[in-house]
């Protein structure tokens, strides 16, 4: 019997330690194709791994969502590289491009609702106009925090103006007052470039 169960917690250690090395292999190839354009392909690869993600580190597994994010996003899928992006964005909330990205990709999609709001503006549609501008002011409070962590961490003023008209737009005239001081607190813990281990 003692044999048997010995037999058994080998096999098991052996099997568990396969597939460890499996992962860690994978995640090894991972790092030389995540940096290639994004297909169909490689994204396949990815999600693969995110099936054993807990075998990944905290930092590999933050890796793989931010590139899977980004490989979406260059086949023009930012709905899929969105989903991604807030996954490694709650690994690592201090990457400034992870941040940069959401927020754009938020940005993007306020067009319709801004062409809503133009149109009902034409047609005298106060009540089109005010569903319009909701929806519009949701997604720019969801695209603000990144964009303003990303000036924190990287700062332009190209992406300032674009942070100070966004709050024009939404009527937010004490958060660009109270912008400074956001920014610098948040300066204090950017985070330019993801570890793998």
């Amino acid at each position: 019997m003692k044999k048997t169960l010995t037999l058994c917690l080998l096999i098991a250690s052996y099997v568990a330690v396969q597939a460890q090395k499996s992962v860690k292999d994978s995640y090894r190839d991972f790092t030389y194709y995540r940096t290639g354009r994004g297909d169909e392909n490689k994204i396949k690869k990815a999600k693969a791994l995110l099936n054993d993600k807990s075998e990944l580190t905290p930092k590999q597994l933050t890796n793989v969502e931010y590139y899977l994010g980004r490989m979406y996003e260059e086949l023009g899928n930012p709905d899929s590289a969105l989903v991604h992006y807030i996954e490694s964005v709650k690994l690592e909330p201090n990457y400034s491009v992870i941040n940069r990205a959401i927020g754009f990709i938020y940005l993007d999609k306020t067009k319709p609702h801004i062409k809503e709001m133009n149109e009902a503006s034409v047609a005298k549609n106060p009540v089109a106009n005010s569903k319009a501008f909701e929806k519009y002011r949701a997604l720019i409070k969801k695209a603000l925090p990144h964009l303003e962590k990303y000036q924190a961490c990287e700062p332009d003023d190209e992406t300032l103006s674009i942070i100070t008209n966004l709050y024009k737009s939404i009527k937010d005239q004490p958060s660009i007052v109270s912008l400074p001081n956001r920014l610098k607190s948040m300066s204090e813990n950017c985070v330019s470039l993801l570890d793998d281990e």
